[in-house]
């Protein structure tokens, strides 16, 4: 759920400013996307990253500039340089990550050429949420400390000369660090993103070659001010709630661009030095960002990440009757032989669609749904145990039986049952009629809706979701393929 909020949450910029900033190039860029030209995101094509953003620490910032000019002075009064941070650079999992080690080096650390980024306040802007969908072929790749080392430092890595993990005048030490990459089917890069935590400071980078990170919130009236640093248009922006719930304002700053490189740019960071006394550390964090990413005319790189020649198997198919489907013969077993009683296929306002999705490593199902006004029929055919199912005590009705149980279910269901009496799974041997009438419930637009899993003997996993059937009717169809 934290992930699903963190994605919910997302702030993004508004379409007129997406707009704005793909055209600001000096030089000739393709156009951007219908969506970004006219704020209508049905479906990004490009899948959902499962984490949002992840927490920081609120990192040494010296004060803001007060003129109102776009840099600061050349050079600044030194910082006391960060401590000594334990060695846990070692690549972790996804889980883990690694932690930014940064140990004190000799010398001044001056802060140079800092931009003035405005990040006027949002938070009263309401939003428009979208869906993004799974791009057919569409994969994702875990980035290794190396890989992100590359991105921030460029082309040669880590510098030989020096012992920080990344580049001080981020302030990200001490920070876990987590990176993944989104490739279409033909290895072809589409966005990259990496996630920060610290305490309850988090940040999230998003990046994507040749034009803005996707967005699945269109912000409906935000106005945003554009700034300007060293040539580049920098829209930002910035929001004060409580995001996760816990009580606590949330200080919230993010900021969009395209890089000299061509490299679309969105940084949303959280809890980043803001103080008690109101100094506003959570902008100078996301600026130095800003910083770093254009000094030396582009210090982002992602060339070594632009293609990924390690493509897993995929395969995508639509049928148009069931006849089609069935002739897949690993799922054929598992699927009905005949439409549901009233669920013909093609008369009047019936309709039938199957699909196949397949990707080597993540999921190899079959889908069918017969629909007929404001019912469906649903069977859904997972192999290879790439579907998770939640598996219920036949002889424990509490733990499925929605008979006994009044809605709102969240009232009246024990926490311990949740899972099974949400969805619940059944061995293919355990399942009987009284097992499918314990699952049916009264939908609003009338008759019976029924969903439940089956696990067969070989580990295939069997949904159905049924509405507008009777609970003979759906164990037929389910006795019929046990």
């Amino acid at each position: 759920m934290k992930y699903y909020k963190s994605y919910m949450d997302r702030q993004e910029i508004s379409p007129a400013v997406h707009d704005n900033l793909l055209n600001l190039e000096a030089k000739k860029r393709r156009p951007g996307p219908a969506w970004i030209k006219y704020g209508a995101l049905a479906a990004c094509a490009a899948l959902i990253i499962g984490a949002g953003v992840w927490k920081l620490a609120p990192a040494p910032v010296p004060a803001p500039a007060q003129s109102g000019s776009q840099t600061a002075p050349d050079t600044a009064s030194t910082p006391e340089a960060p401590p000594l941070q334990a060695d846990t650079s070692a690549l972790g999992d996804w889980e883990t990550g690694f932690v930014v080690s940064s140990p004190t080096e000799d010398g001044p650390m001056a802060f140079y050429r800092m931009p003035y980024i405005l990040y006027p306040d949002r938070t009263e802007s309401p939003d428009m949420a979208f869906s993004r969908v799974y791009a057919p072929g569409s994969f994702t790749v875990e980035l290794t400390k190396e890989d992100i080392q590359a991105i921030l430092w460029g082309a040669e890595g880590k510098p030989e000369n020096t012992d920080r993990d990344l580049p001080w005048m981020l302030f990200w030490d001490g920070y876990t660090l987590r990176g993944r990459a989104l490739y279409d089917g033909q290895g072809q890069l589409m966005e990259l993103t990496l996630w920060g935590e610290k305490d309850r400071a988090e940040f999230e980078l998003e990046l994507r070659l040749g034009d803005l990170p996707f967005t699945c919130c269109v912000d409906l009236d935000r106005g945003d001010e554009i700034s300007e640093f060293k040539g580049v248009k920098v829209a930002g922006w910035s929001k004060v709630y409580d995001r996760d719930g816990d009580g606590r304002d949330d200080y919230i700053c993010g900021s969009e661009f395209m890089t000299p490189n061509d490299i679309g740019v969105r940084f949303t960071s959280q809890n980043n030095g803001r103080a008690e006394d109101g100094t506003d550390g959570e902008s100078w964090f996301n600026t130095l960002f800003v910083r770093q990413a254009l000094v030396n005319d582009g210090g982002l790189y992602l060339d070594h990440l632009a293609v990924n020649e390690n493509i897993p198997a995929w395969r995508e198919e639509s049928f148009s009757t069931l006849a089609q489907a069935r002739q897949e013969a690993d799922f054929a077993p598992y699927l009905p032989t005949s439409e549901p009683e009233g669920y013909g296929a093609y008369t009047g306002n019936k309709e039938f669609y199957g699909n196949l999705s397949y990707q080597e490593g993540r999921e190899n199902r079959l889908f069918v749904r017969w629909s007929q006004g404001y019912d469906d029929v649903e069977v859904c055919v997972y192999r290879d145990g790439y579907h998770s199912y939640n598996l219920a005590d036949p002889s424990n009705p509490a733990s499925y039986d929605l008979r006994l149980y009044t809605i709102p279910w969240c009232d009246s269901v024990p926490e311990e049952y949740r899972e099974t009496v949400d969805y619940p799974a059944f061995k293919a041997e355990d399942m009987s009629p009284a097992i499918v009438e314990a699952r049916g419930v009264e939908k609003d637009t009338g008759g019976l809706s029924f969903d439940f899993d089956v696990l067969h003997p070989d580990g295939t996993v069997v949904s159905y979701r049924c509405d507008g059937l009777t609970a003979a009717q759906v164990w037929d169809m389910v006795r019929e393929i046990l």
